[in-house]
């Protein structure tokens, strides 16, 4: 039943006199609770709206007798005016004296016993329970010695001998004997209502009077509704995770914040529901951290796999970067780090503002071609916004057709300007001028672009230093420019490099010396690589038996030894 039949339902009884016994059953965290409260607080101060004048709300965690609940009936009883208010410790001096007037009136020693005696007092008022209006919240979370069919007597003691009006508030699904509940269900409830709002409803109800920005609140609600989280403890907590989130990305273009909350939105409700989100390993597969979708053999997916793969392809999750990763470790762990999200949230800004660009240059191309009235300026111009803002966005193929575009109006001045912005954008990317195989793609290139390019390409490519060829071996290990001159790199230069490095580019390093171990037949200047690497692992080693236990996990030392032991020489040896 939707939330609004729900609450029209806790109108109809609330207005009416007659003692009965409402039962909202509904599943964990989904609302139920503060729906009652919410129509219990309006419907508290309208005319008409409440027909009881006291009212007392119970959770039946952790009670374990029947005298218990009663108790907590009496403590928690306050009258219809406070319904809704702040807790005042009045409330409870004004319920003893009620009872203490009515038993002095009758025994002077029982009203003796109530002045002095708070605790014996409140068991001589729980005979005084009549005509109230009574929640039982948590009947799912009880403890263990209290039965069902104790709670359900007094229910029914209530209803029928003190005439109360009495709301069941549990989540049915978790109750331990729940047999025996749906045995008194229909004897003792008068209205059974099951408690099952959408989940546009449920993200209301949980961020309904919220503080916080509204632009993330409309963020949350939109990725919540969109994975259809119901719980609405859950989506608050995600809400608290993507205001953690949203000052370490200021600064950043808007788009940032939105990627950021989207992940932490599916990431969190993967982590706090594991038992209805997909698994957080299944989650972190789509980046290849596991290997494959599940542990199956043959590789296939179960049913509930598949249905989360739709469920992310719908959400439009594609796949796990590192900040994705870095983002489910601050939900696990808590907190965010600013550094590790540094880290990652610019090459995610690079993203964005590259998306943005290329809206903003295919919205030039409509300006131009998408109409019949303007002039060739107003065509134009708004290619002069794209390059003079996002040119490093920009391919060399795209930049050359916007070129000569301009130079087929008539407009090769601009056109010559936007490619200037285009240069001075990219001079620091590899291989942005470089013209090879533009022309397949039908643009040709004019011949002065051709010449100026090509002087480009050339003063762009830099023998990097002896450190950056080390770091780029890892990558680039196929590329004959890194590895002939790496090769011819002394190794002695190989040792001061390797004791250089630490931590993440130590382990690139290693990686990109040791990728050609296993090959049978290795190019001359890998084997070069190779020998030049083990004769600096094997100055390395005598430095200390620290040093010569890790150097034997690499390999090279060792496979140095095997060639001398069967008189192969691979390469010419260096001298150190």
């Amino acid at each position: 039943m939707s939330t609004k039949l729900v609450r029209e339902k806790i109108v109809e009884f609330l207005k009416s006199g007659l003692p009965e016994v409402l039962c909202i059953r509904g599943n964990w965290g989904t609302g139920k609770t503060y729906t009652w409260n919410d129509v219990l607080n309006t419907a508290a101060k309208a005319e008409g709206g409440l027909a009881c004048e006291k009212y007392a709300y119970v959770s039946l965690f952790g009670l374990n007798n029947v005298e218990d609940v009663k108790r907590e009936i009496v403590n928690q009883t306050i009258a219809r005016d406070r319904i809704g208010a702040e807790f005042d410790p009045n409330n409870l001096s004004s319920i003893y004296n009620d009872g203490v007037s009515v038993f002095k009136k009758n025994s002077g020693f029982v009203g003796k016993l109530f002045e002095n005696y708070y605790g014996a007092a409140i068991s001589v008022m729980t005979l005084l329970i009549r005509n109230r209006l009574i929640c039982i919240d948590d009947l799912e979370r009880k403890g263990d010695q209290l039965r069902i069919t104790d709670v359900m007597g007094l229910i029914s003691q209530l209803k029928e001998e003190r005439q109360c009006k009495v709301v069941l508030l549990l989540n049915d699904e978790q109750l331990r004997d729940r047999t025996a509940f749906e045995g008194y269900l229909e004897k003792v409830v008068d209205i059974n209502l099951s408690f099952t709002p959408t989940a546009q409803e449920s993200v209301e109800i949980a961020l309904k009077g919220l503080e916080g920005d509204p632009k993330l609140k409309e963020m949350v609600k939109g990725r919540a509704t969109a994975l259809s989280i119901d719980n609405v403890r859950v989506i608050r907590k995600l809400f608290g995770f993507a205001e953690q989130a949203e000052p370490l990305v200021k600064g950043y273009k808007a788009g940032v914040l939105e990627s950021v909350v989207s992940s932490i939105v599916l990431l969190g409700w993967c982590h706090l529901q594991p038992e209805v989100a997909p698994s957080v390993n299944f989650i972190m597969s789509r980046q290849g951290i596991y290997a494959g979708y599940n542990d199956d053999k043959e590789g296939a997916l179960t049913p509930e796999q598949q249905k989360w793969v739709k469920l992310l392809d719908d959400y439009g999750y594609a796949h796990t970067d590192e900040l994705d990763t870095v983002l489910l470790n601050g939900i696990q762990d808590g907190y965010f780090s600013k550094e590790k999200v540094d880290r990652h949230a610019d090459a995610l800004n690079d993203r964005v503002e590259a998306n943005e660009a290329a809206e903003q240059i295919r919205r030039a191309w409509r300006t131009l071609f998408d109409t019949f009235n303007g002039t060739v300026d107003e065509g134009l111009a708004p290619f002069l916004e794209c390059f003079s803002t996002k040119a490093k966005y920009y391919s060399l193929n795209e930049t050359i057709g916007v070129v000569n575009a301009h130079r087929t109006l008539d407009r090769a001045a601009r056109g010559n300007e936007l490619f200037e912005f285009y240069v001075q954008a990219n001079r620091d990317f590899k291989g942005a001028f470089d013209i090879s195989g533009i022309e397949m793609y039908g643009t040709p290139v004019p011949e002065d672009l051709q010449v100026r390019l090509a002087e480009l390409d050339v003063d762009q490519d830099p023998k990097p230093a002896v450190d950056e060829l080390f770091l780029m071996l890892d990558g680039e290990g196929y590329n004959s420019d890194v590895t002939e001159a790496l090769a011819a790199v002394p190794v002695e230069e190989y040792v001061q490099v390797l004791k250089r490095h630490e931590g993440e580019d130590f382990l690139k390093i290693r990686r990109g010396l040791t990728q050609w171990r296993q090959l049978v037949n290795p190019s001359e200047a890998h084997e070069k690589i190779m020998r030049n690497a083990g004769l600096a692992l094997k100055q390395i080693q005598e430095e200390s038996p620290l040093n010569k236990y890790r150097v034997q996990s690499w390999g090279l030392v060792q496979r140095l030894d095997r060639a001398a032991a069967v008189g192969v020489d691979a390469a010419p040896q260096e001298q150190a």
